[in-house]
């Protein structure tokens, strides 16, 4: 076990903030959320190498701040906006920790296939360290959401979260812009700042597509993680760039949003473009079901995917990347042993359909079939009642709103949470589960939050058709200067 060079400062600088600054830790935390390749202490070596993301240091922080505050007050809080969700949520991981007595009642007499195609073979399942670290990342993703769908129940400390994890998404952006420019001079990439990790899976940074095309990953271990983050820093961004509302400023904003497309596009990633589509379509979607959508978003959408066209045919090296990234995956080597994980972990769950075999007994470069292959039916229909929750409250306030609004009017926070929480989880069925980093559950903390706002407002009665009130519910507040206590913060 070793502590990374920037480990040695996020140690002292993290307890610092625990102790005396609450607020600030906060803000570091989500704000470090895009760096899954900084490792503050890495365990480990070779295949079994690990570390501790720096996210999850100082989430681990934060929730024990969190809870030194809770045994203070003697009570457990649990909205009753956001108890639903957080209730089904907590039943799927604490399926996945009693899903662990498959591997002991097997005792070794089911096999396990390798997940390498270069590395054939298999090998029997017994209870290891790895399921038990396995469940220990569910349940500090589940205190980690639940923390943040408490402490985001009001407008300030929305913007609070939005402004830092959108502000992580754009340093990690330039980071990127940095790290293109490094492989196109050939000057040495400077890796040992944020890129601490030591297993092979946290060196996106080294991977390409040919000889003249690069891919970015930022502070990610790999580029399509850092797409996902980008990817959610742009939903949540919708409402201050199709709405009159502002986040940096009106000028700043639209220069950010266009830095995080225009990196997204650079990382070379399917899941970067697989999400843009699934974006976009769940916004023409909602858009043709309100009746918002006109003759001139269709003309744009055509323009768009012409001059798409035109510069895929015109410009090889684009060519290229659509091709190698979309056109030719499924013939890659890459997409051969995906494949053959989900074969192998659809088998598994065939055999043992309750509970699967175990959480983590099994990888599969999926989300369905990885769940339920590794805590069975069960688990994966309680984790179908807390997608169903959560988003049966982001969609309410939606739907109920007035046909007569413009396009402005629909982009609000649900909104933009909604189509944040659709992609990452529809992209995950592809690309896999995101359960061991700490952005996939801010995400779902967040959307936590924000429908239980929603049900707020629908709580009020016909109250709740005053649209002032609703907007003051619904979306952050632009004031200016607005301060959260380290008081407010501990209290929640």
């Amino acid at each position: 076990m070793t502590v990374t060079p920037i480990g040695w400062v996020l140690l002292v600088v993290g307890l610092l903030l625990m102790v005396a600054r609450p607020r600030w830790l906060y803000i570091a935390t989500v704000f470090a959320l895009p760096f899954t390749a900084t490792g503050v202490i890495n365990v480990g070596s070779g295949e079994d190498a690990s570390a501790v993301q720096v996210s999850m240091y100082l989430g681990l922080l934060l929730i024990a701040r969190h809870a030194a505050g809770l045994l203070r007050k003697g009570r457990l809080p649990f909205p009753r906006g956001e108890r639903t969700s957080l209730i089904w949520l907590g039943l799927f991981i604490a399926t996945t920790a009693a899903s662990l007595i498959m591997p002991i009642w097997l005792g070794g007499h089911v096999l396990i296939p390798s997940p390498y195609l270069n590395h054939p073979g298999s090998q029997p399942l017994h209870l290891s360290g790895h399921n038990i670290t396995g469940v220990l990342y569910m349940v500090y993703g589940y205190l980690f959401a639940y923390v943040v769908a408490v402490l985001n129940r009001d407008s300030q400390m929305l913007r609070l979260s939005l402004k830092s994890f959108i502000g992580g998404a754009v340093f990690a952006a330039l980071w990127a812009i940095v790290e293109l420019v490094c492989k196109v001079s050939g000057i040495p990439y400077p890796a040992v700042i944020f890129n601490t990790g030591t297993a092979g899976s946290t060196m996106g940074y080294k991977q390409f597509l040919a000889a003249s095309v690069f891919r970015l990953s930022s502070v990610a271990v790999e580029p399509s993680i850092f797409a996902q983050t980008l990817l959610v820093a742009l939903s949540l961004y919708l409402p201050f760039i199709f709405g009159k509302r502002t986040l940096f400023g009106k000028v700043l904003d639209r220069w950010m949003y266009a830095l995080l497309f225009a990196v997204l596009c650079l990382t070379t990633s399917s899941t970067a473009y697989l999400g843009i589509f699934l974006g976009l379509l769940i916004a023409f979607v909602i858009f043709t079901r309100k009746g918002l959508l006109r003759i001139k978003h269709v003309v744009l959408t055509l323009t768009g995917v012409v001059v798409a066209a035109l510069v895929w045919a015109l410009v090889p090296v684009v060519r290229l990347v659509v091709d190698t990234v979309l056109l030719s995956k499924d013939q890659s080597y890459s997409a051969l042993e995906r494949l053959m994980t989900i074969q192998n972990s659809w088998e598994m769950f065939l055999r043992y359909p309750i509970l699967g075999v175990g959480w983590e007994s099994i990888g599969s470069h999926d989300m369905i079939v990885h769940i339920l292959a590794n805590a069975g039916i069960v688990g994966f229909l309680f984790f179908l009642g807390a997608i169903y929750a959560v988003f049966r409250g982001l969609y309410r306030p939606i739907k109920s709103r007035s046909k007569k609004l413009r396009v402005e009017g629909m982009v609000q926070i649900d909104f933009a949470m909604y189509v944040a929480l659709a992609v990452t989880l529809l992209t995950s069925v592809i690309s896999g589960f995101l359960n061991v980093f700490s952005f996939f559950w801010f995400t779902w903390g967040l959307a936590i939050a924000v429908a239980g706002r929603t049900a707020a407002v629908a709580d009020d009665g016909p109250r709740s058709r005053d649209r002032s009130r609703q907007k003051r519910l619904l979306l952050p507040s632009t004031h200016r200067g607005t301060h959260v206590s380290p008081a407010a913060i501990e209290a929640r």
